[in-house]
């Protein structure tokens, strides 16, 4: 006959195995096309770990805000030895969320199960089992950690070392060995490496430790009474100095460079205009939405590359049980365990409430996690052990409930993230799917000559990272001469017969600009991105040069048509090769004349084709819309270039910049 010990030993054990095996299904399944695309955030990540490769690894990362540096040397590591990829961008993250998990359960052992008596009765220990495991099994389902376990970005890692270093911690207070204490303490440095939320987990478990040790000696006998005051305080100062010591690294980079500590929280501080009613009323504010993201529905976080737009934490049914655990917490706020979790959501939360530039905000509460998650877990506990008690119900009733409140959320996930999220057309614009398709696609065919892309962002992070491979710090200063971006909405290139034009769904030329110049797009395999022909030819004058690269061939108009009040504005130029240096998009300044050359409708919009992207001896349009002057008949045309930041060109014949032309009709451009 197998005794308790024995057949309590092998539930844990079996518990801890359907965990591992719910989280690696929630975390890798599918995890090479969801989420499509490859976010800028996680580009990013994965250009500084290029650096890493390149010799120029640091402890932090100065770049987009500045980050912890540990996530991109993992990720250097990867792409070592598996490529530079979208999997092995986010394999990382989904392994530190298996990790998470099983930390989950571990720290519920520590927290409800170890404290048990060997002879405890058997529903206690049913009863500790059960938060222990449902407190994994929420964590590992939950749509909020699954998808930032499948984000290949650092924020995932805050949650498996938050969980690391409370389960070490609560062992090394249990059992009083030193090993314990320095392990909490390794744990809680390195997540200091990671992501920034994790350096308000040492004040949260610095307050708690203090406020344990003070209450006990102010009440003795009380619930939070230490038994072993000296063991305590020791292990505590050696958990702190031991963290303290794997963060100076990192501590040393912030003393040398003190704006980099606060940087990315000065840019989205309450306080960064002073202190003011105003001020406290937006702290408010953002308290109330990023609390009322866990349990109300519609009211979670509304940007796509974090959620799905609006949805809660938790679903009603299990947000019941969260304020039913909450209740119970609160109640019994004296004993460590309970006061414990609810510190840990106080301090951890407050994050979000002085960080006002957008709310409610997922990222910024990810400290929570996986404290969090034991709310529900008690309630669950709880619940069940009144209608145990209340109800008399046997062990096949109480494990239909169970499975109720488990299930139930489980399937909701799974839909919600791979069959509604995952798939949708929002999600794929949000995570930029359409580089991603060009880069597949190039991947099996190559461009023979010249290779044009059109996309909404210039230079996209995510395609440069896996096309080109670039570290950070190359990035501004590599130039590839066969390499072209621009934007589709605003110019086209009339490029040579062997070049490749891809364009993607965020930069699509306008459906009249298509026909205008006999643009045919076809559709590319995996979608959201289309191979781009030209056929039209147009009569190339002698240009008139605005600047030493580039030449107007000429500007022609096209008359708005019946019942429409805006015409075109269509320029041909030449140019001569980049300018390297300018990265920012030139103005076009373009106007109406009249019979007495006198301004009669001005307007301006960026260069489609930015001049650090010119080609040599490369020709290209670029258009503008432009509201039509019904009282006076057009007799011309003038325009100039406006570089960024900088005055007017001023080119040979020209007053103030402006070119006049004489008024020229699209069609007289057109070779027959």
């Amino acid at each position: 006959m197998i005794s308790t010990s024995t057949q309590r030993r092998r539930q844990i054990w079996l518990g801890l195995a359907f965990v591992f095996i719910v989280a690696t299904f929630y975390r890798l399944w599918q995890l090479h096309s969801l989420p499509p695309g490859l976010f800028g955030d996680e580009a990013a990540d994965a250009l500084d770990a290029l650096d890493v490769l390149a010799g120029r690894g640091q402890v932090f990362f100065p770049a987009n805000f500045g980050r912890e540096g540990l996530h991109m040397w993992i990720l250097a590591g990867l792409f070592k030895w598996m490529g530079v990829t979208p999997f092995a961008i986010r394999l990382p993250s989904a392994l530190a969320g298996i990790v998470t998990v099983l930390g989950a359960y571990w720290l519920g052992y520590e927290l409800f199960i170890a404290p048990l008596p060997a002879h405890a009765p058997t529903w206690d220990f049913q009863k500790a089992w059960l938060i222990t495991w449902a407190a994994a099994l929420f964590t590992a389902i939950s749509f909020w950690h699954v998808h930032f376990s499948r984000f290949g970005i650092r924020g995932v890692f805050t949650t498996t070392f938050a969980a690391l270093t409370m389960a070490a911690l609560w062992r090394a207070i249990r059992t009083r060995r030193w090993a314990w204490w320095a392990w909490a303490g390794l744990f809680m440095g390195l997540g200091s490496h990671f992501y920034t939320a994790s350096r308000f987990i040492p004040l949260f478990v610095g307050l708690f430790l203090g406020g344990w040790a003070l209450l006990s000696l102010v009440r003795p006998r009380g619930p939070a009474r230490l038994a072993h005051p000296r063991d305590f305080i020791r292990g505590s100062i050696l958990f702190f100095a031991l963290s303290a010591l794997i963060f100076a690294p990192l501590g040393y980079y912030f003393l040398t460079h003190p704006g980099s500590f606060t940087q990315r929280a000065g840019e989205v501080s309450a306080f960064r205009h002073g202190i003011s009613i105003e001020t406290l009323k937006i702290i408010g504010r953002a308290a109330s939405l990023n609390l009322q993201q866990f349990i109300v529905p519609g009211r979670g976080d509304v940007a796509r590359f974090y959620n799905l737009t609006g949805r809660a934490v938790f679903m009603p049914l299990t947000a019941l049980l969260a304020l039913l655990g909450l209740g119970i917490s609160l109640r019994r706020w004296q004993e460590p365990v309970y006061a414990f979790l609810l510190l840990w959501f106080a301090v951890l939360v407050s994050l979000s409430f002085l960080a006002v530039d957008r709310a409610p905000t997922l990222p910024r509460v990810l400290g929570v996690i996986p404290g969090v998650f034991f709310f529900p877990a008690i309630g669950l506990g709880e619940l069940l052990a009144w209608m145990r008690t209340r109800w008399h119900l046997k062990k096949p009733l109480l494990a239909a409930v169970t499975a109720l409140f488990l299930l139930t959320p489980a399937i909701q996930s799974y839909h919600d993230y791979f069959q509604v999220w995952g798939p949708s057309p929002e999600t794929q614009e949000a995570f930029q799917q359409d580089v991603i398709t060009m880069w597949q696609w190039l991947e099996t065919h190559p461009a023979p000559g010249p290779l044009y892309i059109s996309s909404g962002l210039y230079k996209h992070l995510s395609f440069i990272v896996l096309y080109e491979q670039v570290p950070t710090t190359e990035f501004f200063s590599r130039q590839d001469p066969n390499l072209h971006w621009f934007d589709a909405r605003r110019a086209w290139p009339l490029a040579q017969s062997d070049a490749t034009i891809l364009v993607g769904n965020s930069a699509l030329p306008p459906a009249d600009i298509q026909q205008l110049l006999s643009i045919q797009l076809d559709t590319l395999p995996a979608g959201s991105a289309y191979q781009a022909t030209t056929g039209i030819h147009l009569n190339q004058a002698p240009a008139v040069w605005v600047h030493p690269q580039l030449g107007l061939i000429e500007q022609a108009v096209i008359p708005p048509g019946p019942g429409q009040t805006a015409g075109l504005m269509l320029q041909l130029w030449h140019t001569t090769g980049p300018l390297p240096d300018e990265f920012e998009a030139w103005q076009i300044q373009s106007a109406l004349l009249d019979g007495a050359g006198q301004q009669m409708v001005q307007v301006s919009d960026e260069m489609g084709l930015r001049p650090a992207e010119w080609p040599a001896e490369g020709t290209f349009v670029t258009w503008q819309r432009i509201q039509w002057p019904p009282e006076r008949p057009v007799a011309g045309t003038t325009l100039r270039i406006v570089p960024h930041a900088r005055p007017p060109l001023q080119p040979a014949a020209a007053t103030d910049g402006w070119l006049a032309r004489p008024l020229i009709q699209w069609q007289d451009l057109l070779r027959h």
